[in-house]
């Protein structure tokens, strides 16, 4: 049977002027179908054409950096060719990030772990290079995690695995590989629970869940971007502005909420600190789900 369709006189996507008979926009092949947004739709934008390189993908970082919640708002009214879509735009971003992440990873991951021992501090290339006697401090902490109360609270094969691990410096560096190798599902994973929280401290607004869904796609969007310029300016300049990174987000994250649930100043900050508050919480309940996973398939 066939659906009936609930037109429009205007493209919201091209503003083109549409006849009563036509199906689609004769401008840029949008549908003429007046729709609300579904989770299903947001999931299927990936799987369509996958990334399309083109003048959406440069229009759409202006507008997400400059602009914030515009092209959450310009979806949810209809203009959905326009622009890169939401779930598009994380994915490429993110996997822009992690690439980055993981060439940078090789080249000092390791060495950005410190072992300390009496108030000193050493580097993972001064131990390489033999400049620094591990046997004591290795086995120093071997005991000191028998005794941690910790491992008590755990299965015996997680504890084994974790000491194995900790213990053992090149165990340790190929399971933090792989551990960072999965966070791309833990953090995917953590967008629904920020939309449901939007959903309820801002629950008084006309939005359905998966209006609130496109918003901290956007949102986790930008963070991403806001990552991947450190990690260059990082490379390049040898600088850590990550705390600057953070700072942005929370600015970022303040002005696109006013904009997008249309809120007083008082209004916004209150809810988006309970959001916030709320998220970290469930965030480490969930990241610690998460390890042990990532640890009982982690093969020693």
């Amino acid at each position: 049977m066939a659906r009936k369709r609930r037109k429009r006189i205007v493209c919201p996507n091209c503003d083109k002027q549409l006849k009563e008979e036509m199906n689609f926009c004769c401008n840029c092949g949008q549908e003429n179908h007046i729709k609300r947004v579904s989770v299903a739709m947001l999931v299927s934008d990936f799987s369509s054409t996958y990334f399309s390189f083109d003048s959406k993908l440069f229009a759409s970082l202006k507008y997400l950096l400059i602009k914030p919640s515009f092209l959450s708002l310009e979806y949810l009214n209809g203009k959905i060719e326009a622009y890169l879509r939401p779930i598009r735009m994380y994915i490429f971003i993110s996997f822009i990030f992690f690439l980055l992440s993981s060439i940078t990873s090789k080249n000092n991951s390791f060495d950005a772990i410190n072992l300390s021992d009496d108030g000193k501090s050493f580097t993972i290339g001064e131990v390489q290079n033999g400049t620094v006697n591990l046997d004591n401090k290795e086995q120093d902490s071997v005991e000191e995690l028998n005794d941690a109360e910790f491992f008590t609270s755990i299965d015996n094969l997680f504890e084994g695995k974790v000491k194995k691990i900790i213990s053992d410096k090149k165990e340790l560096n190929l399971f933090l590989n792989f551990l960072r190798s999965k966070s791309p599902f833990f953090l995917f994973f953590l967008i629904p629970v920020l939309g449901f929280l939007f959903f309820l401290i801002f629950y008084k607004k006309k939005y359905y869940y998966v209006d609130h869904l496109v918003f901290a796609l956007h949102l986790q969007s930008f963070l991403f971007v806001l990552l991947i310029l450190n990690v260059l300016i990082e490379l390049i300049f040898k600088i850590d502005l990550s705390q600057f990174a953070i700072l942005g987000l929370l600015v970022y994250g303040f002005i696109a909420a006013r904009k997008f649930y249309n809120t007083g100043k008082i209004s916004t900050f209150i809810r988006l600190s309970f959001v916030g508050l709320i998220h970290i919480i469930l965030s480490s309940f969930i990241f610690i789900a998460f390890f042990f996973i990532v640890l009982k398939y982690y093969n020693i």
